[in-house]
């Protein structure tokens, strides 16, 4: 039975590759969060990607080079740890009323949704150049990101199981896609407290994964009855690595188009191209006040030679498995837990199997969103930090239409700087960041880290982020 539910597991999760998110995460670089990731106060190569009329922030005039920044976060509104600990860490069985209310605190209603997502971002290269009245930027990131929602059909069929006669609707959206984006930006003093910037992009698109599934499941007292219609788009090694798959024989699946999955999720097959656009501007409003806007990611990717599969049925019925004592002993030796798993896998390859592909062409926009920030210099190199973001579709690391606030503050002392503030909104718990790092003149690196106390507070679902930038050299 173990392996059964385990069988079921994977094909419920393999139907939930079947699309996808939104999340205010424009920019995870440990320089920007020392910042409050603050479109007025970022500078360099941040700026790029977060308010391209932040590259006049530099300070001094003369370039800047950044070599080798990494950052990545993880979690979602799915992330209740609180719950988990208290209904299912015990491995007991739990009534249909304490499922319930776990349900009922971990989803809400039967239409809400819930999500969880990653993202890593890696920046090679980057260099700047600020003048006295404009500045200039060229950037390489690689940018992968995922991202899952479900409502709570899944685990109320998966724990009630046919306990009491019902009808759930069992929904899920998967997203993933892995591009490089090569920046060029470009800043201008209006007058000497106005700048305005500009920071288009080429997208160079190799890995993409989306799928959508809407369904209900009816539990009756003869029979369970799944009626489902999804689409499950795949590129390059992704739709090798399906092909190669065996549902019913998981063993096969490393077996299976694995190099060619890690060299696309690393951006070495092209896929799909696009182009994108940041806007940004700031205003100097007192002396030792400064204020910013931005749009980011305004944009699209084209994939190519993406492959659509879709069911051939759309209804799965199951009424109980049939014994047949002959076939059991001749052909099982009297194993009846191999007999029952010979039967459900039949039953559901003649549902399940019959998938139609056809190849076509798709177009996905970028995580768009839009910045407000403010800072604010109490003296020396100490400021505080005020954001506001809104993600303004859903797509990418945009998780939940939700607006995110930023409130911190960084000082330095002597070669140390330190940073650290609050983060809630979004799609998640509250979140509290920090960090530090090394400034020697010209050569500094920072590393930071966030997370949430609490998986309930301010908030529903845990967050991570860790970021390193490993080299800013200035000239």
């Amino acid at each position: 039975m173990v392996r059964i539910l385990r069988r079921i597991g994977i094909f419920a999760l393999l139907v939930l590759l079947a699309g996808p998110v939104r999340a205010q995460y424009t920019r995870l670089s440990a320089w920007a969060a020392q910042t409050g990731f603050n479109p007025a106060a970022v500078s360099g190569a941040d700026a790029l990607f977060l308010n391209p009329a932040a590259l006049m922030n530099a300070g001094v005039t003369g370039p800047r080079l950044r070599l080798m920044e990494l950052g990545g976060l993880a979690g979602g509104s799915l992330a209740r740890f609180d719950l988990y600990n208290r209904y299912l860490a015990a491995g007991r069985h739990l009534t249909p009323a304490e499922v319930d209310r776990m349900l009922d605190a971990w989803f809400g209603s039967a239409d809400a949704w819930r999500t969880a997502g990653e993202a890593v971002e890696v920046t090679p290269l980057a260099l700047t150049h600020t003048g006295w009245w404009s500045a200039w930027g060229v950037a390489w990131r690689v940018r992968q990101q995922q991202r899952l929602w479900m409502n709570r059909g899944l685990p109320d069929v998966l724990l009630k199981g046919t306990e009491e006669p019902r009808t759930v609707p069992v929904n899920g959206e998967f997203q993933a896609m892995t591009y490089h984006e090569l920046v060029v930006g470009y800043a201008r003093k209006l007058n000497p407290d106005l700048i305005v910037g500009v920071a288009p992009r080429l997208l160079l698109g190799s890995h993409y994964v989306r799928g959508t599934m809407r369904s209900t499941v009816t539990v009756g007292t003869a029979e369970v009855v799944h009626r489902y219609a999804y689409t499950l788009d795949l590129t390059g090694a992704a739709s090798e690595l399906l092909e190669g798959f065996d549902l019913f024989d998981n063993r096969r699946m490393n077996e299976e188009a694995g190099d060619g999955i890690a060299r696309q999720m690393a951006g070495l097959r092209q896929q799909g191209w696009g182009l994108g656009l940041s806007l940004g501007a700031q205003y100097r409003l007192l002396p030792g006040l400064l204020l910013g806007a931005s749009l980011t990611d305004l944009g699209f990717l084209r994939w190519k030679n993406v492959k659509r599969h879709t069911p051939g049925d759309s209804v799965f019925a199951f009424a109980g498995v049939q014994l047949d004592m002959d076939w059991l002993r001749t052909e099982f030796d009297n194993d009846l837990g191999a007999y029952i798993e010979h039967q459900l896998d039949s039953l559901a390859r003649a549902a399940y199997e019959d998938v139609r592909v056809q190849e076509t062409g798709v177009t996905t926009m970028l995580p768009a969103a839009l910045h407000l920030g403010a800072t604010y210099w109490l003296g020396g190199t100490t400021r505080l930090h005020a954001t506001l973001s809104l993600g303004l579709n859903r797509t990418g690391t945009n998780g939940a239409r939700v607006p995110q606030l930023v409130l911190g503050a960084e000082t330095r002392w002597s070669f140390l700087p330190l940073f650290g503030g609050v983060l809630t909104g979004g799609d998640g718990a509250l979140m509290l960041y920090g960090g530090t790092g090394l400034q020697l003149r010209a050569w500094g690196l920072r590393l930071a880290a966030a997370g949430s106390p609490r998986s309930h507070l301010m908030g529903s679902g845990s967050r991570f982020m860790l970021m390193l930038s490993l080299t800013h050299v200035g000239f």
